[in-house]
Protein backbone atom coordinates (compact mmCIF):
# COMPACT_ATOMS: atom_id res chain seq x y z
CA UNK A 1 0.00 0.00 0.00
CA UNK A 2 1.49 3.61 -0.70
CA UNK A 3 1.13 6.86 0.86
CA UNK A 4 2.68 8.81 -1.49
CA UNK A 5 5.49 9.54 0.32
CA UNK A 6 9.34 8.42 -0.77
CA UNK A 7 11.76 7.10 2.32
CA UNK A 8 15.21 5.94 1.36
CA UNK A 9 17.32 3.68 3.40
CA UNK A 10 21.18 3.05 3.66
CA UNK A 11 21.90 6.43 1.48
CA UNK A 12 23.12 9.87 2.82
CA UNK A 13 21.24 13.31 3.00
CA UNK A 14 22.76 15.82 0.78
CA UNK A 15 24.05 19.07 2.92
CA UNK A 16 22.25 21.89 2.40
CA UNK A 17 23.92 24.23 0.19
CA UNK A 18 25.50 27.68 1.57
CA UNK A 19 23.58 30.70 0.81
CA UNK A 20 24.81 33.00 -1.56
CA UNK A 21 26.23 36.37 -0.90
CA UNK A 22 27.92 34.62 2.44
CA UNK A 23 32.16 33.94 2.72
CA UNK A 24 33.64 31.94 5.52
CA UNK A 25 35.57 33.91 8.04
CA UNK A 26 39.14 34.40 7.53
CA UNK A 27 40.93 32.81 10.72
CA UNK A 28 42.07 35.42 13.14
CA UNK A 29 46.21 35.89 13.21
CA UNK A 30 48.39 35.72 16.54
CA UNK A 31 49.43 39.15 16.90
CA UNK A 32 53.01 38.84 18.62
CA UNK A 33 53.26 40.92 21.46
CA UNK A 34 54.97 44.92 21.11
CA UNK A 35 58.52 45.11 22.43
CA UNK A 36 59.41 41.55 21.78
CA UNK A 37 62.50 40.87 19.79
CA UNK A 38 63.01 37.72 18.34
CA UNK A 39 62.43 34.43 20.58
CA UNK A 40 60.59 37.01 23.31
CA UNK A 41 63.35 38.79 24.35
CA UNK A 42 62.77 42.73 25.33
CA UNK A 43 63.91 44.79 22.42
CA UNK A 44 66.88 47.42 23.80
CA UNK A 45 65.57 50.98 23.44
CA UNK A 46 68.10 53.07 21.37
CA UNK A 47 70.00 55.60 23.42
CA UNK A 48 68.15 59.27 22.84
CA UNK A 49 70.47 62.06 20.90
CA UNK A 50 69.43 64.56 23.56
CA UNK A 51 70.04 62.73 26.48
CA UNK A 52 74.03 61.91 25.41
CA UNK A 53 74.42 65.45 24.29
CA UNK A 54 72.78 66.69 27.64
CA UNK A 55 75.43 64.30 29.29
CA UNK A 56 78.41 65.64 27.25
CA UNK A 57 77.44 69.07 28.13
CA UNK A 58 77.48 68.26 31.58
CA UNK A 59 80.52 66.33 31.69
CA UNK A 60 82.18 69.37 29.81
CA UNK A 61 80.80 71.69 32.17
CA UNK A 62 82.22 70.02 35.30
CA UNK A 63 85.46 69.76 33.56
CA UNK A 64 85.89 73.62 33.02
CA UNK A 65 85.22 74.06 36.42
CA UNK A 66 87.46 72.10 37.85
CA UNK A 67 89.98 73.74 35.21
CA UNK A 68 88.72 77.20 36.42
CA UNK A 69 88.71 76.34 39.95
CA UNK A 70 92.81 75.00 39.55
CA UNK A 71 94.09 77.99 37.93
CA UNK A 72 92.82 80.13 39.96
CA UNK A 73 94.04 78.39 43.47
CA UNK A 74 97.13 77.84 41.67
CA UNK A 75 97.76 81.41 41.01
CA UNK A 76 96.55 82.51 44.05
CA UNK A 77 98.90 80.93 47.12
CA UNK A 78 99.02 82.81 50.24
CA UNK A 79 100.27 85.86 51.31
CA UNK A 80 104.09 86.31 52.61
CA UNK A 81 104.27 88.26 55.68
CA UNK A 82 105.15 91.69 55.51
CA UNK A 83 105.47 94.55 58.20
CA UNK A 84 105.90 98.42 57.68
CA UNK A 85 109.47 98.80 59.58
CA UNK A 86 112.17 100.74 57.57
CA UNK A 87 115.50 99.61 57.49
CA UNK A 88 118.07 102.06 57.98
CA UNK A 89 121.92 101.56 57.10
CA UNK A 90 125.26 103.71 56.37
CA UNK A 91 127.93 102.92 54.51
CA UNK A 92 131.00 103.79 52.57
CA UNK A 93 131.95 103.62 48.90
CA UNK A 94 133.93 100.38 48.08
CA UNK A 95 132.43 98.30 50.47
CA UNK A 96 129.33 96.22 50.48
CA UNK A 97 126.63 96.93 52.94
CA UNK A 98 124.16 94.00 53.69
CA UNK A 99 120.27 94.77 54.73
CA UNK A 100 118.04 92.39 55.64
CA UNK A 101 114.77 92.59 54.42
CA UNK A 102 113.07 89.65 54.87
CA UNK A 103 113.19 86.96 57.17
CA UNK A 104 110.54 84.73 57.61
CA UNK A 105 110.11 82.71 61.54
CA UNK A 106 111.14 79.42 62.12
CA UNK A 107 107.53 78.17 62.37
CA UNK A 108 107.15 79.92 59.12
CA UNK A 109 105.91 76.27 57.65
CA UNK A 110 106.34 76.74 54.25
CA UNK A 111 108.64 75.56 51.44
CA UNK A 112 109.58 78.29 49.23
CA UNK A 113 111.16 77.48 45.69
CA UNK A 114 112.65 80.87 44.82
CA UNK A 115 112.68 82.02 41.04
CA UNK A 116 113.90 85.51 41.77
CA UNK A 117 113.60 88.54 44.05
CA UNK A 118 112.80 92.25 42.30
CA UNK A 119 114.17 95.22 43.43
CA UNK A 120 113.52 98.48 43.16
CA UNK A 121 115.19 101.18 44.15
CA UNK A 122 115.21 105.54 43.65
CA UNK A 123 119.24 106.64 44.52
CA UNK A 124 121.01 110.28 44.07
CA UNK A 125 123.91 108.43 42.37
CA UNK A 126 124.46 105.04 40.47
CA UNK A 127 124.34 101.84 42.85
CA UNK A 128 124.13 98.34 42.69
CA UNK A 129 121.57 96.22 44.00
CA UNK A 130 121.86 92.54 44.91
CA UNK A 131 119.17 89.65 46.58
CA UNK A 132 121.25 87.38 48.70
CA UNK A 133 119.79 84.26 50.19
CA UNK A 134 121.07 83.48 54.07
CA UNK A 135 120.82 80.56 54.70
CA UNK A 136 119.74 79.51 58.48
CA UNK A 137 120.36 83.24 59.72
CA UNK A 138 119.69 87.14 59.16
CA UNK A 139 121.29 90.29 59.23
CA UNK A 140 120.04 93.62 60.42
CA UNK A 141 122.42 95.67 58.68
CA UNK A 142 126.02 94.83 58.05
CA UNK A 143 129.15 94.70 56.57
CA UNK A 144 130.27 91.03 57.71
CA UNK A 145 127.06 88.88 57.14
CA UNK A 146 129.06 85.83 56.98
CA UNK A 147 128.81 86.26 61.06
CA UNK A 148 125.32 85.62 60.79
CA UNK A 149 124.59 83.42 57.85
CA UNK A 150 125.88 79.76 57.02
CA UNK A 151 126.14 80.79 53.46
CA UNK A 152 125.45 83.56 51.23
CA UNK A 153 124.16 82.42 47.57
CA UNK A 154 121.95 83.34 44.79
CA UNK A 155 118.20 83.13 45.46
CA UNK A 156 117.40 82.22 41.89
CA UNK A 157 116.53 78.29 42.00
CA UNK A 158 117.01 78.32 45.36
CA UNK A 159 114.62 77.03 48.42
CA UNK A 160 113.62 78.98 51.08
CA UNK A 161 112.46 77.51 54.52
CA UNK A 162 111.81 79.28 57.69
CA UNK A 163 114.79 80.42 59.37
CA UNK A 164 116.59 81.46 56.21
CA UNK A 165 115.88 85.20 55.03
CA UNK A 166 116.09 87.49 51.84
CA UNK A 167 119.07 90.08 52.05
CA UNK A 168 120.61 93.01 49.57
CA UNK A 169 123.88 93.75 49.10
CA UNK A 170 124.43 97.50 48.12
CA UNK A 171 127.64 98.59 46.54
CA UNK A 172 128.34 101.86 45.43
CA UNK A 173 131.61 103.50 44.03
CA UNK A 174 130.29 107.46 44.32
CA UNK A 175 128.30 109.04 47.65
CA UNK A 176 124.56 108.45 47.17
CA UNK A 177 121.31 108.28 49.42
CA UNK A 178 119.21 105.85 48.07
CA UNK A 179 115.37 104.21 49.12
CA UNK A 180 114.94 100.75 48.37
CA UNK A 181 111.30 99.69 47.93
CA UNK A 182 109.80 96.24 49.80
CA UNK A 183 110.93 93.58 47.54
CA UNK A 184 108.70 91.03 45.87
CA UNK A 185 109.31 87.43 45.64
CA UNK A 186 108.37 85.53 42.67
CA UNK A 187 108.40 81.74 43.89
CA UNK A 188 106.70 78.37 43.66
CA UNK A 189 105.28 76.03 46.22
CA UNK A 190 104.27 72.86 45.07
CA UNK A 191 101.52 73.30 42.50
CA UNK A 192 101.03 76.64 43.40
CA UNK A 193 103.14 80.40 42.30
CA UNK A 194 103.24 83.62 42.21
CA UNK A 195 104.98 86.99 43.25
CA UNK A 196 104.13 88.42 45.90
CA UNK A 197 105.93 91.48 48.06
CA UNK A 198 107.97 90.52 51.04
CA UNK A 199 109.41 91.46 54.37
CA UNK A 200 110.01 94.87 55.23
CA UNK A 201 108.67 98.42 54.06
CA UNK A 202 111.42 99.89 52.69
CA UNK A 203 115.27 100.78 53.28
CA UNK A 204 117.07 104.19 53.56
CA UNK A 205 120.61 103.88 52.80
CA UNK A 206 123.26 106.48 53.18
CA UNK A 207 126.73 105.66 51.07
CA UNK A 208 129.39 108.15 52.68
CA UNK A 209 132.84 108.47 50.36
CA UNK A 210 136.20 107.46 51.87
CA UNK A 211 137.92 110.33 54.15
CA UNK A 212 141.26 111.61 52.39
CA UNK A 213 144.31 110.60 53.79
Amino acid sequence: MSYGSTMTVGGSASAPKAAAGKRKAAPRRRERPTGLGKLGSPRVPRPSFKSKFWRIGLIALAVLMFLAWFAWYATTPEDLPTDRRTATGSGVVGTPLYIGMFSPPDDFGRTLRIAGVRVHATASAEIKVTPVLCRRGTVGVTTQPEQFCSDLINPEGERMIGGDSIVLRIESDSPAVAVIDRIEIAYREDVRWGTQPAGRQQAIVTVAGRPEE
